[in-house]
């Protein structure tokens, strides 16, 4: 999983900076934290180290079975939940069946869960008004057992927000609109029924 490794690692460097203007490696370091890249294998039922980083006995005893399917997720200090006190790590999780898939759909799924982790770690975005009517816009289009899970708070979806419109606007993305790269952050099963995203531009 060489190649997935660095495609995903390049990925996730790239989107942060271009989304927030943040470094990923110097938010690692200032934290003093390892950067966990695991798949999510949906046949087998278990977590897989994509970039072998993780200590095999580790990952075996205290990771591997805490399997949960889903398309992807992000978790600062990953170790406190799993017990784990040699290591120190943020963990990115994505389903392998997304490993093979085109940018645009993997960018804006990917600005998803960093602004889950600029969350998590504290950071503030720089949102402007209209970033905030967008990240409330997203808010409301959340079906009710997405938009109860309290990591979908106001300062994500302003992340999130800030991240859609720099990308859009400085042309790093496929999607031309800010409201076709929301729709792409936030899939159709994670919104209320019919419920059009309300984005203005």
């Amino acid at each position: 999983m060489k190649d997935t490794c660095e495609r995903l690692r390049k990925a996730l460097a790239e989107q942060l900076k271009l989304a927030s203007g943040r470094d990923l490696d110097a938010l690692l370091s200032a934290r003093g934290r390892e950067l966990w890249i695991i798949g999510i294998d949906p046949k087998k039922r278990e977590l897989v180290d994509v970039c072998g980083t993780i200590d095999p006995k580790l990952f075996d005893a205290k990771i591997r079975r805490t399997y949960a399917n889903n398309d992807a997720g992000f978790m600062a200090d990953a170790h406190l939940p799993l017990g784990i006190t040699d290591a120190k790590a943020d963990v990115f999780l994505l389903n392998l069946e997304h490993f093979e898939k085109p940018d645009d759909f993997l960018f804006p799924l990917i600005v998803h869960e960093l602004a889950h982790y600029l969350d998590q770690i504290g950071e503030d975005p720089a949102a402007s008004d209209a970033d905030k009517n967008n990240a409330a816009a997203m808010l409301i289009s959340l079906a009710p057992n997405v938009r109860d899970n309290p990591s979908h708070n106001h300062r994500w979806a302003q992340h999130l927000a800030v991240g859609a419109r720099r990308l859009v606007s400085g042309c790093h993305s496929g999607h031309k609109t800010i409201k076709e790269f929301a729709e792409a952050a936030i899939p159709p099963y994670d919104r209320r029924p019919g419920w059009d995203i309300s984005i203005k531009e």
